[in-house]
């Protein structure tokens, strides 16, 4: 009788363990992170966009996640450097999606880098690779063959430039000269102008062309010298934070004073930062006579509640998960790059909530259709899933004052 207790205690407990061992394999299932991939320039010429992309990003997702993830599942944000430069972003997207195996690429940062990533999209499309609200107006994303594989958030350059030659034209500027970065991102703000222009009956009257990798150190005399031979009466930049600032800078010290208009990849508050240094630099500002270009309303308007939310989740991240590089002194108290890295987390939070099965990749499309206009807190519905796979149709301009954006009225962003 003892031994035939024995013998049922000794199979009770090893069918305790195997029970317990079992449900341990299933809340580890269960826990599975919900990975998005996210490649950026952390370091080059997009350094501060690429933290504050990043920042804004990872301040949606560790909220999201201290309120218990989606299903159970936490997020997680794995961001990769490459530099600004076209064949690490290749190498980055491939490894995502491969070895990661992540839910999606994600916020993608730059027109050089996202246009050779396109391809890798559709060569990894039986396997439902998918790249959400990347940080570029590039027109390829939008149309076939790559739009079944893009979801943006952001108008497009086209739009955005339309927008500020919308803006000169009514002040009576009609002499419009274009400066802008010699690769696929500066061909892309060329064609826009160029198309935007030409609706109006003008045409560029003067052109110039710098490095992508430029930076603020860079003598742009040479730029200069051939904008003013044109006689302009306002200047289209198209290029990051860096070299924008040097062409404003080495503009205004030759005596260019004219309306100078740059789309959203300049960085808005980053690339003032920039200006501001080097205005105490040389003991003048440089900052007067600036239109710039953004794809998000103003994150300090006290009235859109997205504004109050991503400050607040800025505060509460802190310094906590650090980007490629790690945190640097002083971080700002926000940017508009950073604020469309937290719409666009928040964006994809809502997709991946429609997932009956968030961590599979063949339920992207349909929870993106799913979800219909969603409410972020700016004022006005986005949709991703239409036509162009494009949430956003409003180009926010601003002049600046005391250092600062101030908003101009906002324009419906018109197409071709």
């Amino acid at each position: 009788m003892a031994g035939t207790l024995r013998a049922l205690l000794r199979a009770a407990l090893a069918t305790a363990w195997l029970l317990l061992a079992v449900s341990r394999v299933l809340a580890a299932a269960e826990a599975r992170p919900i990975r998005l991939g996210l490649s950026a320039g952390f370091t080059g010429p997009t350094r501060d966009m690429a933290v504050e992309l990043y920042r804004g990003a990872m301040a949606a997702i560790d909220r999201q996640n201290r309120d218990g993830g989606v299903s159970g599942h936490p997020l997680e944000l794995l961001a990769a450097d490459d530099g600004y430069e076209p064949t690490p972003a290749i190498e980055n997207a491939v490894r995502f999606l491969g070895q990661n195996r992540v839910l999606a690429l994600f916020s993608a940062l730059g027109t050089p880098t996202v246009s050779r990533v396109l391809p890798v999209l559709r060569a990894y499309a039986d396997q439902g690779a998918r790249l959400f609200f990347p940080v570029t107006g590039l027109e390829a994303s939008r149309v076939p063959p790559y739009v079944p594989y893009v979801y943006n958030l952001r108008a497009s350059y086209r739009q955005e430039i339309e927008a500020l030659v919308a803006a000169f034209v009514a002040r009576g500027l009609t002499r419009v000269a274009i400066c802008h970065q010699a690769d696929a991102f500066g061909r892309s703000g060329w064609d826009g102008a160029g198309r935007a222009l030409d609706r109006r009956g003008l045409a560029f009257c003067g052109e110039a062309t710098f490095a992508r990798l430029a930076g603020l150190a860079e003598d742009m005399t040479p730029q200069v010298r051939l904008l003013a031979a044109s006689r302009p009466e306002a200047v289209l930049l198209i290029g990051a934070t860096p070299a924008c600032a040097a062409l404003i800078r080495d503009m205004r010290q030759a005596g260019l004073d004219v309306p100078v208009g740059l789309v959203s990849f300049a960085g808005g508050e980053i690339l003032l930062r920039a200006l501001a240094d080097e205005g105490r630099r040389l003991g003048r500002a440089l900052d007067g006579n600036l239109i710039l270009s953004q794809v998000t309303p103003c994150w300090r308007d006290g009235s859109l509640p997205a504004g109050r939310d991503y400050r607040q989740a800025l505060a509460e991240l802190a310094d906590r998960h650090p980007p490629p590089g790690g945190w640097e002194p002083g971080l700002p108290e926000g940017s508009a790059a950073g604020f469309e890295g937290y719409l666009n987390a928040r964006l994809v939070i809502e997709i991946v909530k429609a997932m009956p099965d968030p961590l599979d990749r063949a339920g992207l499309d349909a929870a993106a259709a799913a979800v219909g206009r969603v409410d972020l807190g700016i004022g006005a519905p986005v949709f991703p899933a239409g036509p162009a796979h494009q949430g956003l149709e409003t180009v926010w301009l601003t002049t600046v004052a005391d250092g600062r954006p101030v908003p101009l009225p906002a324009v419906p962003a018109a197409g071709d």
